[in-house]
């Protein structure tokens, strides 16, 4: 990134004609500033699209120091690609100089206010402009920025470490917050009004239970601030829980010939992610959503998507076929709202709901891909609904939070979560009682984090965060509450008067966030369930065997495997451990399988003919005697409501291949 600065006298600049296919939309081609005013000449180069996001960091970093040390509270950010021969693609150039612009508007001086004024002039167009530089020495600047270049905070930390110890690296705090308040609420529905500094004083702190010490982790991971003595179970880093158990117990995998944050699926883990996403189908579908697929590549030339990719700030991946470059999506968003916008329905057909599995990719860096909790490639369950009144949008939007809820309680986290909010000042004091309301009916706390503005297409969220053993919160579940992309991709009804009419909102939602996300945090609640003193255990609608029957010699093999075929005619997943162990190692390796139901058979239960089992249940002492119809009848009544699927893997234990170890 290359800059030049000029402190002006004034500057006015007029708009003419589209410089490229994806010049930003506008509404107005002429601005004037008057008086004292800082303008910032930017252009974005190749290379910048590596961390765009320190990028932002810098340049607004720079912009406020220099701000305040001329003491001028008017700024001018002006896109400007002839300081630079190797400029950027143009989605890079619009993501850093709006995200730009974002950040300087969210600093806040010593009162709360907005400490600066910023513009920011159109990307894309051919434009004249006005300036009148004042002329002293400090009135014109230049700087070259890469993604490696320090923040301003860290340039003089280093400074001084290196002149006291040495070259030292130094860390340093992010340089923008963008939100300008935060409010935590209570289970009852109080709020509290905190800062980045105070929080930890918030009197919500001397409430009991665990649901606050959640809380607690999570407002410190998110707003940073006052630094905290670690927890019980958080000090020097770990591998995560759940990475072990992926991997043990044959359910997913790092691919060696793919890059980190793709994985690799083993048969059980198959079937756990199927499972997954046929229940999600299922609440799609009772939800009144229709299901649709789309392409996974995105044409970069597109500057209403592009207007979209760059407010989600997120790192994407390019893809150049030779016919242009083009990226692979986010989310389903980019190629489901043109989907949207191409279908005819009219006010009585309203809210218009679609449902999505959509493989999705984002370009994480290096050090933030970690295990399930953060990857490259993965799959999510996205829901949309496009709503003909916010009457109507506040109907489908209370639904899903209730429902998404339970998913939560009863499916995932085992209750064992948080609210994360995120929006707009104004939506939130507008619809404070609504949006409490709905919070206290979840029945968990809640942190908001507010903008003085709109930064993406949403003016609220809301984030379901599963808090971990080690302290750390993974999203899962989420909804949205989207005022932009109605007007912005055309999408609309035919009203009773004929005519066409956008929907003023459109509600996202992802009931499971990504399959991996989900499991990964049912297997971090397993890891605290074990930590707990329970037997770790998969749902029993997700055990990939939900019954081993065990021969004690090969003289009943066969008697076995016909109970297990009973097993599966019964829509039980069963499987025979057939191998020539002792019956004592493989009662030890189903256990180590996390197998929720074990038989052992011998001349005992052939005599009966099949009648009476001796049934190990996973993490109870007693042993009931039970037939195979009792023990089914027990399974089904234990995963009532949810999908099955058949066994993932051969029915033999002897035939099946060894995948991790």
């Amino acid at each position: 990134m290359r800059i030049l600065g000029v402190h002006s006298d004034g500057f006015s600049y007029a708009a003419h004609d589209r410089a490229m296919a994806s010049a930003e939309r506008i509404t107005k081609r002429e601005a004037a500033v008057e008086g004292d005013v800082l303008v910032f000449f930017i252009a974005v180069e190749e290379g910048d699209e590596k961390d765009p996001a320190r990028l932002v960091k810098i340049l607004a970093a720079d912009a406020a120091k220099r701000a305040r040390d001329l003491k001028v509270p008017t700024l001018v950010l002006y896109p400007y690609v002839h300081l630079t021969s190797s400029p950027s693609d143009p989605k890079t150039a619009m993501k850093i100089l709006r995200e730009s612009e974002l950040a300087l508007k969210a600093v806040r001086d010593e009162a709360g206010e907005p400490e600066f004024t910023v513009h920011r002039s159109p990307f894309g167009w051919y434009k004249s402009f006005k300036i009148n530089c004042k002329g002293h020495p400090l009135s014109e600047w230049s700087g070259e920025y890469t993604p490696a270049s320090p923040l301003p905070e860290e340039a003089e930390k280093l400074k001084a470490a290196a002149k006291a110890k040495g070259k030292e690296k130094v860390k340093a705090e992010p340089a923008v917050f963008r939100f300008s308040r935060l409010v935590l609420q209570d289970v009852e529905g109080e709020l509290y009004e905190i800062t980045r500094e105070d929080w930890a004083k918030s009197p919500i702190w001397k409430k009991k239970g665990d649901s606050y010490k959640r809380l607690r982790r999570f407002v410190r991971n998110e707003i940073g601030g006052v630094k905290e003595p670690p927890e019980d179970g958080e000090g020097e880093p770990k591998e995560p829980p759940h990475i072990g158990y992926m991997r043990r117990h044959e359910l997913v995998d790092y691919c060696d010939v793919s890059e980190k944050g793709h994985y690799k699926w083993y048969p059980k883990g198959v079937l756990v992610q199927r499972l997954i996403l046929d229940y999600a189908r299922e609440l799609a579908r009772d939800w009144g959503a229709s299901e649709m697929k789309n392409p996974i590549i995105i044409k970069g030339d597109n500057n209403i998507i592009g207007e979209l990719m760059g407010e989600f700030h997120e790192r994407d991946y390019q893809v150049d076929g030779g016919r242009g470059i083009c990226y692979l999506r986010y989310a389903s968003d980019p190629l489901g709202f043109p989907f949207m916008q191409k279908t005819r329905f009219t006010h009585r057909q309203t809210p218009l709901k679609v449902y999505e599995e959509a493989s999705c990719f984002r370009n994480e860096q290096e050090g933030e891909v970690s295990g399930l909790k953060r990857v490259r490639n993965f799959l999510m369950t996205d829901m949309h609904a496009a709503c003909g009144s916010v009457e109507e949008a506040q109907r489908e939007f209370e639904f899903l939070c209730k429902r998404f809820g339970d998913l939560m309680n009863d499916l995932i986290a085992h209750g064992r979560w948080v609210m994360g909010w995120e929006g707009t000042a104004a939506f939130f004091d507008a619809n404070r009682d609504w949006l409490v309301k709905i919070n206290r009916d979840l029945g968990v706390p809640a942190l908001f984090k507010l903008t003085p503005e709109m930064t993406h297409y949403y003016a609220i969220k809301n984030e379901y965060q599963s808090i971990t053993a080690d302290g750390a919160n993974i999203q899962v579940s989420t909804v949205q509450w989207d005022t932009k992309d109605g007007e912005r991709f055309d999408i609309g009804f035919i009203g009773p008067d004929g005519k066409k009419h956008a929907c003023p909102v459109i509600i996202h939602a992802s009931s499971f966030g990504s399959i991996e996300r989900t499991l990964c945090t049912i297997l971090e609640n397993i890891a605290i369930d074990a930590k707990q003193g329970r037997k770790p255990a998969l749902p029993l609608w997700l055990a990939p065997t939900q019954v081993r029957v065990i021969p004690v010699t090969d003289e009943f093999v066969d008697f076995a495997l016909g109970i297990a075929e009973d097993f599966g005619k019964l829509t039980v997943r069963a499987d025979c451990d057939d191998r020539s162990e002792t019956v004592g190692r493989r009662i030890r390796d189903a256990e180590r399988d996390w197998v929720p139901f074990i038989c052992v058979v011998g001349e005992k239960e052939a005599a009966g003919e099949r009648g009476q089992l001796q049934v190990r249940i996973r993490g109870e002492k007693e042993q009931p005697h039970l037939s195979h119809e009792e023990l089914a009848e027990m399974i089904h009544a234990g995963t009532k409501g949810m999908p099955f699927r058949e066994l993932p893997l051969p029915v033999r234990v002897s035939r099946r291949a060894i995948f991790f170890g």
